[in-house]
């Protein structure tokens, strides 16, 4: 049966608004994926979600640098961010928190074979002490021109559990020291555990940190807040390719709030019926 030219006009117009629809709606939950990793060694805890093998982090690293990944910087990144702009695709930016001896040993010479920007987040309290790196080995990396040393507060505390004057020392004590160490500015503050609530956002603000990082995102469509950045969690599940290509796709972010709120809803449900 040939179908009549009015027919295959409408057909035609119907899957270009179906393209179309389908490109918006795309755009409207893309995050740009921010990796966080944490430890880069060996363990032979597999309940360890924190902590990824060297030959797994290279792995992922020679991916982004063969398939021709643009790995920005962060303060790249925050300009995406800012101004509300969908940046090129395949587009990543990478951090790394705590700021473990491992970093140095096995992340720091994998980064720079492949040439690739990131952000490591330093506790400051845990500077030189056993299992973390010491100043020495920071700074040298802070003058790489790679790595970009950054703050995750003083003792990596619950931060909304802290009352204003340990707030504030957790949040500017860090900045102050690493400023003094490093001799460069600290524009961002990792959230510890991603504890932060409006109050730890003003004070970071008060504390000049241009921007704060988070974890897991809590609401799927939101809009971007720069003291409130979503990352996603780099854990050994994706060792797995296709789990590492969806956790850098840029819509990562979505599912898990997708998935977080979908969980949740049988509770709140249960929840609004019992107070009704």
């Amino acid at each position: 049966m040939r179908l009549s030219k009015k027919t295959l006009i409408i057909i035609g117009v119907f899957f270009i608004s179906s393209i179309i629809l389908l490109k918006i709606s795309l755009d409207s939950v893309y995050r740009l994926p921010i990796l966080m990793y944490h430890s880069i060694d060996y363990t032979t805890d597999k309940k360890n979600k924190m902590m990824i093998s060297p030959e797994v982090f290279a792995k992922q690293m020679r991916y982004l640098h063969d398939h021709g990944y643009n790995v920005i910087p962060l303060e790249k990144a925050l300009s995406y961010i800012r101004d509300r702009k969908k940046p090129p695709a395949k587009t990543v930016a990478i951090t790394i928190d705590d700021g473990y001896d491992d970093n140095y040993v096995y992340a720091y010479p994998i980064l720079k074979e492949y040439h690739i920007s990131t952000t490591i987040f330093i506790i400051t309290d845990l500077v030189n002490k056993e299992g973390f790196m010491n100043w020495k080995q920071i700074k040298e990396m802070s003058e790489s021109g790679i790595i970009d040393i950054e703050s995750h507060t003083k003792s990596h505390l619950w931060l909304t559990g802290l009352n204003d004057d340990d707030l504030k020392d957790q949040l500017q004590g860090s900045k102050k020291i690493l400023e003094e160490k490093l001799g460069k500015e600290i524009k961002y503050v990792c959230y510890p555990m991603g504890g932060f609530d409006e109050r730890v956002k003003q004070a970071a603000r008060e504390a000049g940190y241009r921007a704060g990082f988070a974890t897991k995102p809590r609401r799927m469509f939101t809009m971007y807040d720069v003291y409130e950045i979503k990352r996603v969690r780099i854990s050994p599940t994706a060792d797995n390719p296709l789990v590492f290509a969806i956790k850098i796709s840029g819509y990562h972010s979505f599912i898990r709030a997708f998935q977080s709120e979908h969980k949740d809803r049988p509770y709140l449900l249960w929840k609004r019926k019992r107070s009704s």
